[in-house]
């Protein structure tokens, strides 16, 4: 199984109910098309939180292909269990990469609001 494989197989098993389509399933399907695209209009929130997944996605691919060999889904599984619990950066942080599509936080309020949200979504915490 390739890496690619193996993270869309770990990342499919998220969802609750494979019946009904949500925005996991979504990023899933259309990972390949909206990551080679050069411009992405962003006609609201829903577009933002597809964004931030293909990112997460990228981010998932990127830490499985880092390995030196390809690993298996067990080990696929425990190290991205382990990213999902690494802080991750949200508009606003320095280190956050679209920042110039996103508005930084008005609150520190609003900072939690967002990183609640992704927590929900991703299964995880910062």
């Amino acid at each position: 199984m390739t890496t690619s494989a193996t993270v869309l197989a770990i990342l499919s098993t998220l969802t609750a109910d494979s019946s009904q389509g949500d925005i996991i399933d979504e990023t899933l399907d259309l990972f390949r098309a909206n990551s080679l695209f050069r411009n992405f209009e962003i006609k609201g929130p829903a577009d933002r939180t597809l964004i931030v997944l293909i990112l997460y996605v990228s981010d998932c691919l990127a830490k499985l292909g880092s390995a030196k060999t390809v690993p298996t889904q067990i080990e696929a599984s425990k190290s991205l269990n382990t990213l999902s619990v690494d802080n991750f950066p949200i508009p606003g942080d320095a280190n956050f990469p679209l920042n110039a599509h996103y508005a930084a936080p008005s609150s520190r309020s609003e900072s939690g609001e967002f990183i609640n949200v992704t927590g929900l979504i991703g299964g995880t915490k910062r």
